[in-house]
């Protein structure tokens, strides 16, 4: 777990402070930007200038020459603050319409924010005042700039919680000195070698209801290891195996210590299976617990596979889908001190990078379920711990290769998320690795509840003719897109080509280099096989050179 140091991003706004000597400011009011020191201001304020929460360079040359002649205008108001004092100088610049105020008891404050997508594209993220919902969808081809270009631009926002999928891992390295020195708490989870700063245990997110687990969770966990699409064509032997594994679940949480309540101890209970000795147990735990759900449970799915061959076939199947969960590195993650909290990421601002290895998928059902769990936990924590059904933090989940995710009704929850102040950024390829996993009605239905869509490269002809229309381009247009250009697509707007998003003109850039500078020297953010700065820096450009082209 890394804190904030107590610096202040460079770029960022400094924590509010009431102006000082204005009486007639009501209570609750403050001054965007707000400063502890003259000094602070001016470093915050061309960026703020700049469009609030680090915006994009101004269209035209004389909006540009505006904005340098108000920043001259504020340096002056500097450079005089020590003469005429603090109050007189924050006056003058709200009197010049240099600064503005900003009421801290307006409700709607911690959901303000931009969502950066092109050069010349962003939108509101409170959702009350743009009408939108704050879903987007990314696509573009390998080293297209998805996550140098758009997910890293947008962590340096700073704007709520996030969940990130980091296929390489090199996002935790890079971008997580910078959340930490803005005050987040960061954390790191390595589905790759079950290593990192926290560990997840499935069953700690099993709800308890008057003392009982939860059987609708409890099914949850069971389905998301032994998912019906294995067996497509014949879905009873996957439920079967599922039925095995709730039993033993349940068996689990009942019979078992708090302390053991981890999927290495289901580990243990299919092992006793295996050799034939399960069925004592859950005779013992009747005999010792006449109430207890377990046993009632197994003899359910006991007499429905009655038949010995069937039995076994049954058991070798969950010992297949059972195999990622067993070997030591992901039982010490089931019993690590620091677990996974996910209602917290709703209550103070949190940043957790998901380590994935893009080349070995066979911890994919481990990723899956852990985000299935996240929004479970966080749509529960918004409708039962708030009185609005609102998290006090906004939560952005940032899912990079989410075609290979296994998550059944995501598009349903999609729908229903823009509520509870939770969104998700969707990054793949292609139209057609959303639909080869998800089917075509379900990719439809994740297209439409993103009211963003984001396309840096058409690369093939069913993702150019799925946004043919909606660009009022012919799709052999689309597909001579230039590089440097992005189509961009917002509810309610035609589709339009524009500029790229470009990660080193984001104003906190500087400060995000200095971030990881100061963290190679103080040896935080490291791995084993960490790279000297240098190096790993380099790993982040893109595949291939970027060369911006003119707006059409």
């Amino acid at each position: 777990m890394h804190r904030s140091n107590g610096r202040n991003a460079r770029g960022a706004c400094p924590k509010s402070t009431t102006r000082h000597g204005a009486a007639e400011r009501e209570p609750g009011n403050t001054l965007l930007p707000p400063h502890a020191a003259p000094t602070a201001a001016l470093a915050a304020f061309p960026a703020l200038l700049m469009g609030e929460h680090a915006r994009r360079i101004p269209h035209s040359p004389t909006a540009f020459t505006e904005d340098l002649m108000k920043i001259a205008e504020f340096e002056t108001l500097v450079e005089n603050a020590a003469e005429t004092g603090h109050s007189a100088w924050t006056d003058a610049a709200v009197e010049s319409g240099l600064m503005r105020e900003v009421d801290t008891h307006d409700p709607r404050l911690a959901y303000r924010g931009r969502t950066l997508l092109t050069a010349h594209t962003e939108i509101e993220t409170d959702t009350w005042q743009s009408g939108l919902n704050n879903n987007v969808l990314v696509l573009g081809c390998s080293g297209g700039g998805k996550t140098r270009h758009h997910v890293k631009p947008n962590l340096l926002q700073a704007s709520g919680s996030y969940i990130v999928l980091d296929c390489k891992g090199s996002l935790y390295r890079e971008v997580g000195p910078y959340l930490a020195e803005a005050g987040y708490v960061v954390d790191q989870l390595d589905f790759s070698t079950m290593g990192g700063t926290v560990g997840y245990n499935p069953l700690a997110n099993v709800r308890f209801v008057d003392g009982e687990p939860l059987q609708q969770d409890i099914i949850a966990i069971a389905s998301a290891i032994c998912p019906i699409e294995d067996h497509e064509s014949d879905p009873f032997w996957p439920q079967a195996a599922a039925n095995y594994l709730c039993a033993y679940i349940t068996y689990v949480l009942e019979a078992l210590p708090s302390t053991e309540w981890h999927m290495g101890s289901v580990m243990q209970v299919f092992e006793a299976a295996c050799s034939g000795r399960v069925d004592r147990m859950f005779a013992q735990l009747d005999a010792d617990e006449p109430g207890a759900f377990a046993p009632a449970l197994y003899r359910r799915t006991r007499v429905t596979c009655g038949a010995e061959k069937m039995h076994s076939s049954i058991l070798g199947i969950l010992a297949a889908n059972l195999m990622p969960f067993g070997f030591p590195e992901a039982t010490n993650a089931y019993r690590r001190a620091r677990q996974v909290d996910f209602r917290s990421f709703g209550r103070e601002k949190r940043a957790l990078f998901v380590t994935i290895n893009d080349m070995d998928r066979s911890l994919d059902r481990l990723t899956s379920m852990f985000i299935r769990q996240a929004f479970c936990a966080l749509c529960d924590s918004a409708d039962h711990d708030y009185p609005d059904h609102r998290l006090p933090v906004p939560v952005r989940f940032v899912l990079d290769d989410f075609a290979n995710l296994n998550l059944p009704h995501i598009d349903d929850v999609l729908a229903v998320i823009r509520s509870r102040e939770i969104s998700c950024t969707i990054i793949c390829q292609t139209i057609s690795q959303l639909e080869a996993r998800y089917g075509t009605p379900a990719a439809n239905s994740i297209i439409g509840n993103c009211d963003a869509q984001l396309v840096l490269a058409f690369q093939d002809e069913r993702t150019a003719q799925y946004f043919a229309t909606r660009a009022n381009k012919p799709a052999s247009a689309l597909l001579e897109t230039p590089a440097g250009m992005w189509w961009v697509f917002v509810r309610g707007q035609r589709g339009r080509m524009e500029q790229a998003y470009r990660l080193e003109d984001h104003p906190r850039y500087p400060e995000l280099v200095a971030c990881l500078e100061r963290a190679e020297t103080e040896a935080v953010f490291s791995t084993p096989d960490e790279w000297e700065f240098e190096e790993f820096f380099d790993f982040d450009e893109p595949d291939e050179p970027f060369s911006p082209c003119p707006a059409a």
